[in-house]
């Protein structure tokens, strides 16, 4: 277990008056002008052309991915270079510097290094589901929350922007390093702790439960290969971490507390494959849950979701056969009468007793 609480590597001052200087000159204001729910760098090269050099040069460095002259950087930015290629985030040869794979995102008053939306699958996650998931969460000045497959911390920082403390884990001890960061950067790494490990297995011995739990869990189906990291997979179904995080529900989740979690579940026509699994699940802990399907994807041979679940194995396993891949991520689904696989988000209640479906996206 890898426990970080706070503010312990002396990033200190340069890193907080990061946020301040780029509000100043304006990528707040910029970033402003697109839709919420925006992690699209199309959409900021199109709207950074009509920008001044300065903002034009600062938005293609943290935005774009663009190189940049250090000392040309602004002050506070500038003095902030150590504690980012410390955190993995940039790199400096000389005098350019650039940033690795991630883009400064700004969501719900949060400042977020992460990377951008992929098909294939990233180490520093964040895209319109994290922002979607955080959009149906609520906090309470003081609240406890704890935020599993916490990613670079979105959730968690969400939640202490409005006054709850927030235990984050994360698998991946280079993207727990990055939620370190953007908790300084956003000036409340004293509400934040970052524990390194799977799910529920760093958070200590006899700790009280918690009045919020959040999961934006991996969820696109895998298929099994040598070397995965089968503890952060979604299984062949897509919600295999999802039941491993309902499991330990129950031990860490308030008496009154609520838990929010994203899920890809499967349909057979109208039907949810797992309707009976989640009912029977929420029945036996006393349990309100109310799901809210969203997108809807394909399932068959020629659907982004299995198209994409290949590429995904091919990543690690570059010798399998591409059409064997494809029936053996398909065959899942035809074995369960899968139609379809929404996008949904479940809401726990905590002591209460019903059960609802919401269809957000229609037929």
């Amino acid at each position: 277990m890898d426990r970080a609480p706070g503010a312990p590597h002396g990033r200190g001052r340069p890193v907080t008056r990061i946020v301040t200087e780029l509000e100043r000159l304006g990528l707040a204001e910029f970033l402003a002008d697109f839709p919420g729910d925006s992690v699209d760098r199309r959409q900021w090269a199109a709207g950074a052309r009509g920008l001044d050099a300065e903002l034009r040069a600062l938005a293609g460095f943290l935005l774009l991915g663009e190189p940049a002259a250090a000392d040309r950087l602004p002050p506070a930015l500038a003095g902030a270079l150590p504690a980012l290629v410390k955190s993995g985030v940039a790199h400096q040869r000389g005098a350019e510097v650039r940033l690795l794979d991630v883009s400064l995102f700004r969501s719900a008053g949060v400042w977020l290094f992460a990377e951008p939306p992929s098909p294939f699958p990233v180490r520093h996650y964040f895209g319109r589901d994290s922002i979607a998931l955080a959009r149906r969460t609520g906090f309470r000045t003081g609240a406890r929350v704890l935020d599993l497959c916490s990613g670079p911390g979105f959730q968690g920082l969400v939640a202490a922007h409005r006054g709850a403390r927030a235990t984050l884990v994360e698998l991946l001890a280079e993207t727990a390093e990055v939620a370190r960061l953007n908790a300084e950067i956003n000036g409340v790494a004293d509400r934040i702790e970052v524990l390194v490990g799977d799910l529920y297995a760093p958070l200590p011995a006899g700790v009280a439960p918690y009045d919020h739990v959040i999961a934006n869990i991996p969820f696109l189906p895998t298929l099994a290969a040598p070397g995965r990291e089968a503890a952060h997979e979604g299984g062949e179904d897509g919600f295999g971490v999802g039941r491993r995080v309902l499991a330990g529900l129950p031990r860490h989740l308030a008496a009154g507390g609520t838990a929010h979690l994203t899920a890809l579940l499967l349909q057979a026509g109208e039907r949810l494959v797992t309707d009976g699994e989640l009912r029977s699940w929420a029945a036996a802990h006393g349990y309100g849950l109310t799901i809210t399907l969203t997108e809807r994807m394909a399932v068959d041979a020629d659907s982004d979701l299995v198209q994409t679940t290949v590429s995904d194995h091919l990543e690690t396993d570059p010798q399998a056969d591409p059409e064997e891949l494809t029936a053996a991520a398909v065959a899942p689904y035809e074995s369960r009468g899968a139609t379809a696989a929404r996008l949904a988000y479940l809401r726990i209640d905590a002591g209460m007793a019903d059960f609802r479906v919401l269809d957000r996206a229609g037929g």
